[in-house]
């Protein structure tokens, strides 16, 4: 098995805490916010491994420097080198919970329509099939409107209990430029780019440390 970078294993660790953050555990903020620190902390960790770690290397300080101005940049790594700096300096990663619930309804629509016939001749010209047709139909009327009703508040009442009700939770950060986005799913971004920086390294410079002969 070949030997990971250090930057990788820090990286590694900021995903572990990440996924154990984003675990069903409903009402424990300490617990969040004490798994969500710590992924904060390893993944801030990352980028100084690098640097450690392949210093020596030819070319590494011109690849470095490049990815360092992008990264600089970057809002997202801005923000998480701000939020790092403040959990070890200042207080807690400030998080509130928004829990959201979405109900998936049903539409149930009447079949039921209504044609109003007009006869060109007046009543006493009809045949007495015509007048017992009119007849007919003037009483059947209303008991199709009143069948068709019943059947759809029946529809509506089944379709009612197959009615889905959904209930999510999630941390966000108190930064409103960020309100829009869960804490983990940020934090998800945030290592999937250092992940791209850590391959790159890996490719260019080798894994692992550099021995000595």
């Amino acid at each position: 098995m070949a030997e990971q970078s250090r930057a990788r294993l820090k990286l590694e660790q900021a995903r572990f805490f990440t996924t154990r953050a984003s675990e069903d555990i409903p009402d424990q903020r300490e617990a969040f916010v004490n798994f969500l620190e710590a992924a904060i902390v390893f993944a801030r960790s990352v980028t100084f491994c690098l640097q450690s770690e392949y210093r020596h290397k030819p070319g590494f300080d011109e690849w470095y420097s490049s990815n360092q101005e992008a990264m600089e940049k970057d809002p997202l790594f801005a923000f998480f080198r701000d939020k790092r700096n403040y959990v070890l300096k200042q207080g807690p990663a400030g998080v509130h919970k928004v829990v959201s619930v979405g109900v998936e309804e049903h539409i149930v629509l009447s079949d039921f329509v209504e044609i109003k016939v007009i006869r060109g001749r007046p009543w006493y010209r009809r045949s007495p099939k015509i007048l017992w047709e009119d007849f007919r139909a003037g009483i059947m009327k209303p008991i199709r409107r009143w069948l068709s009703q019943r059947e759809a508040r029946q529809r509506h009442l089944e379709l009612q209990k197959q009615s889905k009700v959904e209930v999510t939770e999630g941390f966000f950060f108190d930064d409103p430029e960020w309100k829009d986005h869960s804490a983990c799913d940020l934090l998800q971004q945030y290592l999937d780019k250092l992940e791209q920086i850590v391959t790159e390294a890996e490719r260019k410079f080798g894994h692992g440390p550099e021995k000595p002969f």
